[in-house]
């Protein structure tokens, strides 16, 4: 575990967050960092396949009939057109421009062609591969093709992972929207990764939360290339959020931020687990994606009554009330009296100390400015 950094006191200056040429940058970022895709439960099968775009760069992951799930860029190498969207199953890949037909491990297989055309050989043409890893079956794809793997990018994550959360493996994806987390907010996605990383405001600005969780014993750790916060409940049945069952439901909330722009939870309630992904579409907007996942059985009969409960104050209640909380931040970081913020941090007050954030910031500037 790391200490925070007892130097700097003041936040990222104003500029990163609102000028188009930091944007430019931090496309480079995002490119040579894991960026998250998916489950390895989307691509059970040969020929399952997945899509998903880093800013304008298209990928894909395919399960081969080695069983290997492989990651291409989703273009083919003939001229260029998409081969593949959305998400399905397909025995081969074959370019609706042409027909050039491709494999599931990115071999060409066939082209058009008669005795007389002169063409390249098969063995001359793939697809080209995208690296891809997974922490606890999360997959991800790095266009780095020289990029550390992730068990090195951020050690101990996965088996920390793990280890408050052992039932994962036994738990199934069902959609995106469960916990109230896929939605646009305008607002630079550092925004929204800072607010994920404090819980200063929690009190003030989340008044249901703030009722059903103990937050002044909430506590950020810092690692290598993430952080991690665990969250108790106040242990009551009956709160201002949403009703949890003591016996059955979650009553220690996990969290896990995985730089640059990928979260983790455990959130309190019904049985779960949720990864988002935060994609900046401009300087003033961001797109937040997430996956969920739920028991295959229901814990006890009322679950799915408590789940619903939950995710329709996940979407209704905070999710709104932290969208509203970052748009207002990022007009304010566009106003001429405003340059550059304070941290506030306390060792033994992770409810109002802001260090999880500052330790985003330390690896952001160094993996941007260097």
């Amino acid at each position: 575990m790391l200490t925070p950094n007892p130097v700097r006191d003041r936040t990222l200056a104003a500029k990163y967050y609102t000028d188009p040429d930091v944007l430019k940058k931090e496309k480079e970022l995002f490119f040579n960092t894991w960026q998250f895709v998916g489950h390895t439960q989307q691509l059970a099968n040969a020929g399952d396949f997945v899509t998903a775009s880093i800013f304008d760069q298209n990928i894909f992951l395919v399960r081969g009939q080695d069983n290997i799930i492989r990651g291409f860029y989703n273009v083919c190498p003939h001229r260029g057109h998409q081969l593949v969207e959305g998400s399905g199953n397909k025995r081969v890949v074959t370019c609706p421009y042409h027909a050039w037909t491709f494999g599931l491990e990115g071999n060409l297989r066939g082209m058009q062609k008669r005795d007389a055309t002169i063409a390249p050989e098969r063995s001359e043409i793939c697809l080209s591969e995208v690296r891809v890893d997974q922490i606890v079956d999360f997959l991800f794809v790095n266009l780095d093709p020289d990029a550390k793997p992730l068990a090195e990018f951020a050690p101990g994550l996965e088996a920390q992972i793990l280890e408050h959360c052992p039932n994962l493996s036994e738990l199934i994806v069902e959609g995106d929207v469960a916990y109230g987390h896929t939605y646009d907010c305008e607002a630079n996605w550092k925004v929204l990764l800072d607010n994920y990383l404090e819980c200063h405001h929690c009190g003030p600005a989340h008044h249901s939360f703030d009722d059903m969780m103990d937050i002044a014993s909430s506590k950020f750790s810092l690692f290598e290339n993430y952080t991690f916060q665990v969250a108790p409940t106040a242990m009551k049945a009956e709160n201002k959020a949403f009703p949890l069952d003591l016996e059955h439901d979650v009553t220690t909330g996990h969290f896990w931020f995985l730089f640059p722009n990928t979260v983790f939870g455990q959130f309190p309630g019904t049985q779960g687990f949720y990864a988002s992904r935060f994609d900046p579409v401009t300087p003033d907007l961001t797109q937040r994606r997430s996956l969920s996942m739920t028991t295959a059985t229901p814990t006890d009969p009322e679950m799915s009554k408590r789940a619903q409960l939950r995710s329709d104050w996940s979407s209704n209640i905070v999710s709104q009330e932290d969208r509203a909380l970052c748009e207002n931040v990022q007009k304010g970081l566009h106003q001429r009296g405003y340059i550059q913020g304070w941290y506030i941090t306390d060792p033994d007050a992770h409810d109002i100390s802001e260090h999880a954030m500052r330790h985003f910031h330390d690896i952001y500037l160094e993996a941007l400015e260097g």
